[in-house]
């Protein structure tokens, strides 16, 4: 009996350590996504609820992110000010932003996120509207897909 309860204790530690290592994986791999996305941004593109926003109009678009912080503006006018928490466990990642001020404070829009090189793809919706699922905004959908560009220091 003394053996089989070893042995049981050995599978349950094991067990354990494959969760702390696969915890701390995911830890490393928010980290990652993070500093991947950490800085300032100009937009290249933007569809709002299926409609193209005027190459103008995208031209006047900034993203800050810092580590817990996504912000948006236009030229010098706060648009989206919010925090951000990341899950990396998903594919694409999830975000999930609570706005800070104004209309959306308290508020929690939920999107997905991707980096590629210098190019990060955000699309997401605003509260209440259930969380895009791909990289598109079709008429209707409330989605907003935004593709920005990274701002060279």
């Amino acid at each position: 009996m003394r053996h089989k309860q070893n042995t049981t204790m050995k599978a349950i530690i094991a067990m354990l350590g494959v969760l702390v290592v696969a915890g701390a994986g995911a830890a490393e791999q928010d980290i990652n996504v993070t500093s991947q996305v950490t800085g300032t941004w100009s937009c290249v593109t933007a569809t709002i609820n299926g409609k193209q926003l005027s190459e103008s109009s995208a031209k006047k678009l900034r993203l800050t992110m810092t580590g817990t912080r996504y912000k948006t503006e236009r030229t010098d006018e706060v648009l989206f000010d919010s925090t951000y928490r990341l899950d990396t466990t998903k594919t694409p990642v999830r975000i999930n932003m609570v706005g800070t001020e104004g209309d959306l404070a308290g508020k929690e829009a939920q999107g997905i996120i991707a980096v590629e090189g210098d190019t990060l793809k955000v699309c997401y919706t605003m509260p209440g509207k259930p969380r895009p699922i791909s990289f598109a905004s079709a008429t209707n959908s409330g989605a907003y897909l935004i593709f920005w560009k990274r701002d060279k220091k």
